[in-house]
């Protein structure tokens, strides 16, 4: 069965974003070893779960940088490894949704998501990636769908913000990798 992979930016006191959303704290020096890890994490999926709200920005977003010749090579191959994967869109209701290699998804409740993710993880393929937004992110660390999680913390401290973990969550390290840029790549699995 297929790998559901949660990957995230969070900082280094486990916020996700500030109170409002924001994701102003990243680290923004250029890192071509996180830049290429990030590649060949996204690489290892062929399928991801967004969140529409998410999914609406993110998506048309990441087409403009790839076709952009001006935007940074590592921001580019970031853009064209994104752009390769084939995005289920999750909405509650009907809506209208035209983005080239995704599709519209809708779950009314947890059971039917609980139903959706498991189908796809039956199908043939190589791993599904969760990148974000952070409802999809907390509904789906909830209901346990989470088969491991990919989580780059960076060296800010928010005081408060998002979190994804909204009840106790027991994790077994896999990996753990620093970069130049500060931010660490944390790889865990449920216990």
């Amino acid at each position: 069965m297929r790998t559901v992979r949660l990957f995230m930016t969070m900082s280094c006191d486990g916020f996700f974003a500030g109170p409002d959303g924001e994701l102003d704290w990243m680290a923004a020096a250029p890192d071509p070893e996180l830049n290429q890890d990030i590649v060949d994490l996204i690489g290892q999926a062929d399928t991801a779960f967004m969140g529409y709200p998410v999914a609406s920005g993110m998506i048309p977003y990441w087409r403009q940088v790839a076709a952009n010749p001006a935007a940074a090579e590592g921001e580019r191959a970031i853009a064209d490894a994104v752009n390769r994967v084939h995005t289920l869109v999750l909405s509650t209701a009907e809506v209208e949704f035209t983005l080239d290699n995704a599709e519209l998804l809708v779950v009314r409740d947890d059971s039917g998501l609980r139903d959706a993710v498991n189908a796809v993880k039956r199908q043939p393929g190589r791993d599904i990636g969760v990148p974000g937004g952070i409802r999809t992110a907390r509904t789906f660390a909830r209901l346990g769908l989470i088969d491991e999680y990919v989580l780059m913390v960076h060296p800010a401290a928010l005081g408060e913000g998002q979190r994804v973990f909204t009840q106790r969550t027991d994790l077994s390290l896999q990996s753990a990798k620093a970069y130049r840029s500060g931010v660490t790549r944390l790889i865990y699995r449920p216990r």
